[in-house]
């Protein structure tokens, strides 16, 4: 599995993607930056997510699989 990030915006309820190569039927997984409840990060923790999105603005990915094994630390 192939992790690849991009950014969209929900209109009227559908999710409009900003990468146009995502194929018809494309099975995603949403994370989204609004939260009812606030979310406090160490400077360590900021750091690495800043280090992480700069990575993908760069077009650098890591398989599927060590994706969500990594994020199943956190949770």
């Amino acid at each position: 599995m192939l992790v690849k990030i991009a950014t969209g915006t929900v209109v009227k309820g559908t999710i409009i993607v900003d990468d146009p190569e995502f194929k018809e039927g494309t099975e995603v997984f949403i994370l989204t930056r609004e939260r009812e409840d606030e979310v406090h990060l160490c400077a360590e923790e900021l750091a690495e997510l800043e280090a992480g999105i700069a990575e993908a603005d760069r077009g650098e990915m890591i398989p599927g699989d060590e994706f969500f094994a990594r994020l199943g630390r956190h949770g």
